[in-house]
């Protein structure tokens, strides 16, 4: 499974990039305290989005300015397409996107 692959994440208007690397998985334990591997709760899931999109903007040349509690103004209107767009992006990244599911029924 390869989680090094930048995906783009669509929230109202705004597209995010997000990739999931070793930088991103350390920042988010440093912020939330909790290992990557625990995650249970929204707040959680805003900072590893957070985490990813510092990580996807460095990839692709990106400048990212946002601090975390910018980041949470401007994607604070946009609570479902957050936890939809976002959770679907971590699916495909980790080799769950249903084309494959259904490919391998």
């Amino acid at each position: 499974m390869q989680l090094l692959n930048t995906q783009t994440v669509k929230i109202g208007e705004l597209e995010f990039p997000i990739k999931i690397t070793n930088r991103a998985m350390i920042e988010y334990e440093s912020i939330s305290g909790h290992s990557i591997s625990n995650m249970s709760n929204t707040q959680e899931l805003i900072q590893f989005f957070y985490c990813t999109d510092k990580a996807g903007a460095k990839s692709t040349n990106t400048q990212f300015t946002y601090t975390y509690d910018e980041f949470l103004d401007v994607i604070d209107e946009y609570y479902v397409d957050v936890l939809t767009n976002f959770t679907k992006a971590l699916i495909v990244e980790s080799g769950g996107d249903e084309k494959k599911q259904k490919a391998n029924k």
